[in-house]
């Protein structure tokens, strides 16, 4: 298919304006979509002007003129006839000859015909071009580059598919919303797809044609500037001179200069010859004070041999989820004598690259009888968590905070609290999971003073946030970290991953079903026990068939993570048709009081409030979460049939930000203008409460023979009293019948009775 047009509605839609007016100027940088834009508006004439033309008289109107060698006058008055009462776009108005550029200000002045034509931003143009727009002839408009949106539609609709979020952001940026450069890009890109979502690996794309344009803003730099802008390519920020000659190449920010574009970095560092390039990069790591910057610069010019200034490296780069980077820092500083360190910090990237058997075989090379608590328990935890080896992580502490939180993952609450005091932040921060999970908790979240170098340590926190956030009910705050957290985490797949099924399954709980479907897909499988299990969910919740997808996510239920598994039964009850009153008697049997009403909860989703709704009242009153009061709210108004209380109901959920639930409960209340907009927040959503208002209405004459067929009335009969064929009436009962979801007058007379009530 050709490129597609996105994003450019309202230019669109002012240009369409113009051509029944007397036209427009569209002017903007080079390869933003001025040409594309105006591809869309019909004209009758269209000339392109270049610069081999622009010195030939009225070159651009070639096609028009007479083949003899008239006059110029005849020439100019056969080219004004010629185009005189039409629309006529021109590109590259800028680069027309003097004779066209008085011609097209003649045509505009006189309204003799439409003109539109496209203007480069910054370029000289005619002055006949110039009084256009000056004089006020002729609107002018500046075209403006692409937002994220729009790309990422442009390459969605070209791929196919959708585009993970990491790869939509990298070409964007790369792109800065230049249409030429995002389509070079995408020519010259190893596209790879991941369960149905494209992402690019490696460096960004460049085709030839795409280096030649770059090329020829780089060919009139001299020398000397050339090496100031092979500098920025290899070391941007800083802080160097610039001249007039590099106007356009860089930009003056706080930190000193940069390229003006990143491509240009691509550019210049893919075509800068391997001596020239290492004496660079030796000279920026002498001048540099950015100890990650000059490690790097040293490791590429093979000049890296220390091996403290490379462990330093590598503890920054792990701290900002650089752990591609982090691992290699970590790997030269092993091989230039960095010891029991070196191992150290290799096998803390390893696991968060979810490597843990390697990290294993690392921490037991380098392990030491005085090894510090830190080390003891980042290796606890990988035992514990990565490998299931339990016993042998708990042989390894003695911190009873580590510990503390083995035993939360074993669901064992009650030792937890037998060992943990309130009056310690990072104690009162795992008290906050078991007391989330139990229906306990009243918060606020300890404040814990964390340095983010810490790693995994410092993401661990940020996610027992998140989780005792969206246990409690409190959506907007569990969304607020947990989109902070997916953004910063670019470099660092594991995690990213990680942090993206968090999205998904807060999107999930919003009624954003489409969004969580497509977070889920673009996620690497990377630990795929909890995204299967959110996606067998999310597509049960569409109205699909999941039991696949679930029986993938029970091949993988992992060892501990006792209090994370209520996932499975939601995953279960939906896809699998489990019931959740055994899910929710699992959940009470362990003390988790939080789960088994939330649990429970979907049970009344399902039809089934009066034999939830005791116990529901139960635990709205000694839990303290802020869901469980609605929970019990939704039963009893169901159980008493009450309007008005399901109205309030979908209030409170739309209040949380539970949109589903709350559509849902508008179903149920009867209220079709409430159901109506807040349906509107819920993403192709299929639920037996949905179903009471999402069926598709009866025809006046369906129902009418519907309610007649309901009555007892044969076709036959029913034929006979509205004066229609049979056939006609067969068809009518068979397409009310699909509507409703039926295959039987006895289901027909059930559900116009209920109707009817």
């Amino acid at each position: 298919m050709g490129w597609p047009f996105v994003g450019r509605d309202a230019e669109l839609a002012a240009v369409r304006r113009a051509v029944r007016g007397g036209g427009m100027i569209v002017a903007g940088p080079a390869g933003v979509g001025k040409t594309r834009l105006l591809d869309e508006v019909a004209c009758d004439v269209r000339l392109r002007a270049t610069s081999a033309m622009s010195a030939i008289p009225l070159g651009v109107m070639a096609p028009f003129l007479p083949s003899v060698d008239p006059s110029p006058l005849a020439m100019l008055t056969a080219a004004r006839t010629a185009v005189a009462g039409r629309v006529v776009v021109v590109d590259d108005v800028h680069l027309l000859d003097d004779a066209s550029a008085g011609l097209l200000h003649m045509l505009v002045q006189h309204r003799e015909a439409v003109v539109v034509a496209t203007l480069r931003s910054g370029e000289l143009a005619p002055d006949p071009v110039v009084a256009l727009w000056k004089d006020e002839l002729l609107p002018r408009i500046e075209l403006e580059p692409l937002g994220r949106s729009a790309v990422v539609e442009v390459l969605e609709t070209v791929l196919g598919g959708p585009v993970d979020s990491a790869t939509a952001d990298r070409l964007w940026t790369a792109s800065a919303g230049n249409m030429l450069l995002l389509r070079e890009m995408h020519f010259a890109a190893q596209w790879t797809s991941h369960g149905g979502v494209w992402s690019l690996d490696g460096p960004l794309p460049l085709s030839p044609r795409l280096v030649e344009l770059i090329e020829a803003h780089l060919a009139a730099v001299p020398a000397d500037e050339r090496r100031v802008l092979e500098l920025l390519a290899f070391g941007e920020p800083l802080d160097l001179g610039a001249s007039e000659a590099l106007d356009g190449l860089v930009t003056v920010s706080d930190d000193g200069l940069r390229l003006a574009h990143p491509l240009y970095g691509e550019v210049l560092r893919a075509q800068c010859p391997p001596l020239r390039k290492r004496n660079h990069q030796r000279y920026l790591a002498s001048v540099l004070d950015d100890p990650l910057r000059v490690a790097v610069l040293r490791l590429d010019s093979g000049t890296a041999d220390d091996p403290a200034e490379l462990l330093r490296a590598g503890r920054l780069a792990t701290a900002t989820g650089g752990v591609a980077l982090a691992e290699r820092l970590a790997r030269a500083a092993w091989a230039v004598g960095g010891g029991v360190e070196a191992g150290r910090l290799l096998a803390e990237v390893l696991i968060f690259t979810d490597r843990g058997e390697e990290a294993e075989e690392v921490f037991a090379m380098v392990a030491t009888d005085d090894d510090p608590i830190e080390v003891r328990t980042m290796r606890a935890l990988n035992l514990g968590w990565g490998l299931g080896r339990s016993e042998e992580a708990a042989a390894l502490l003695e911190d009873h905070v580590a510990q503390s939180v083995l035993l939360f993952d074993a669901g064992k609450y009650d030792e937890v609290r037998a060992l943990l005091s309130y009056d310690s932040p990072d104690e009162a921060a795992i008290l906050a999971l078991a007391d989330a999970v139990q229906g306990r908790y009243v918060g606020p979240f300890p404040v814990i003073s964390l340095d983010p170098s810490v790693g995994l340590g410092f993401e661990t926190t940020v996610f027992a946030e998140v989780f005792v956030y969206s246990m409690h009910g409190d959506l907007a705050n569990a969304e607020r970290l947990a989109v902070q957290a997916h953004r910063e985490k670019a470099e660092w797949d594991s995690m990213r991953t990680l942090w993206t099924v968090s999205l998904a399954g807060l999107a999930r709980a919003g009624g954003r079903l489409l969004e969580a479907r497509r977070l889920l897909r673009e996620a690497r499988p990377v630990r795929p026990f909890a995204q299967l299990c959110e996606l067998a969910h999310v597509e049960a919740l569409l109205g699909n068939d999941a039991r696949s997808v679930l029986a993938e996510a029970e091949k993988l239920v992992p060892k501990g993570q006792r209090p994370y598994r209520f996932g499975l039964w939601l995953a279960r009850i939906w896809a699998g048709g489990a019931s959740p009153f055994e899910a929710a008697a699992d959940a009470r049997a362990h003390g988790e009081f939080a789960v088994e009403a939330l649990l429970l909860h979907e049970a009344v989703r399902l039809g089934h409030a009066a034999d939830a709704v005791e116990r529901l009242g139960e635990l709205a009153s000694s839990n303290t979460g802020l869901l469980e009061p609605v929970f019990f709210a939704h039963a009893d108004a169901l159980v008493r049939n009450d309007s008005d209380a399901l109205m309030e109901v979908a209030a409170r959920f739309e209040e949380g930000g539970y949109m589903l639930l709350a559509a849902e409960a508008a179903a149920e209340s009867g209220n079709r203008a409430l159901f109506g907009r807040l349906m509107r927040f819920c993403e192709g959503a299929r639920t037996p409460a949905l179903a009471l208002m999402t069926a598709t209405p009866l025809t006046r004459r369906e129902r009418e023979i519907a309610v007649l067929a309901a009555r007892g009335l044969t076709n036959k009969e029913i034929a006979s009293l509205l004066v229609i064929s049979a056939r006609t009436v067969d068809n009518h009962l068979s397409n009310a019948y699909a509507k409703l979801g039926i295959a039987t007058r006895g289901e027909l007379a059930l559900i116009l009775s209920d109707d009817n009530r």
